[in-house]
């Protein structure tokens, strides 16, 4: 299995994702690109992400080290 880091973050619509860590930055900076958003280039890149719903809907997995 591959596992990574993910942060669970929402855009200004209350819509939940949960995107690689590597991205998080990007996603903020796109968010803020009103062109990207109403050309539709925002949900084409990051719809993958999105939980579809609340955040409980989603399983999320924690690594337990010892």
């Amino acid at each position: 299995m591959n596992y990574r880091e993910v942060k669970a973050v929402q855009d200004d619509s209350c819509h939940w994702y949960i995107i690689p860590n590597e991205l998080s930055e990007e996603f903020f900076k796109d968010l803020a690109d009103g062109d990207m958003c109403d050309d539709g280039q925002f949900d084409k890149k990051y719809s993958q992400y999105m939980t579809g719903g609340d955040l409980n809907n989603v399983q999320l997995y924690t690594r337990i080290t010892q």
